[in-house]
């Protein structure tokens, strides 16, 4: 074999693993779908649900979801990006606290946002087994 020959045989592999992985990130999916009815989107760092509005606006910090529920765990952005809530939400303990929420899947209820208390013993009174990954 020449010199070349070597050389386009050594650097091919190369070339098309780098281009795998360039295709394999550019298609990596931006949201995380939990059930029909709600994902979330990395985008806008916001959990979308029922009729594409928004649930649990940014910042996600963390979520843990199965089959029956999705926790989250939040901490408010001063400012939001132009999207439609579901409601209008109280933080009754300022903007600079972390605020926990419970989505039911199968009752498509959002429960939220709560102080930490408030949300453990939401999870207890339905036996959500999900623990926060941070």
């Amino acid at each position: 074999m020449g010199g070349k020959m070597k050389i386009r045989f050594v650097l091919f592999p190369i070339f098309f693993a780098v281009a795998f992985l360039f295709i394999y990130l550019a298609c990596k999916p931006y949201t995380v779908k939990f059930s029909k009815d709600f994902y979330y989107d990395y985008e806008s760092d916001s959990i979308f649900g029922n009729g594409d509005l928004v649930d649990i606006p940014p910042d996600i910090i963390d979520y843990a979801c199965d089959k029956k529920f999705v926790i989250v765990r939040q901490h408010p952005k001063l400012v939001y990006i132009d999207y439609d809530c579901n409601s209008d939400y109280s933080y009754k303990a300022g903007l600079d606290e972390n605020y926990y929420w419970l989505i039911v899947l199968k009752e498509k209820k959002v429960f939220g946002p709560m102080l930490f208390e408030d949300f453990n013993y939401i999870c207890e009174e339905k036996n959500v087994g999900l623990k926060f990954k941070k």
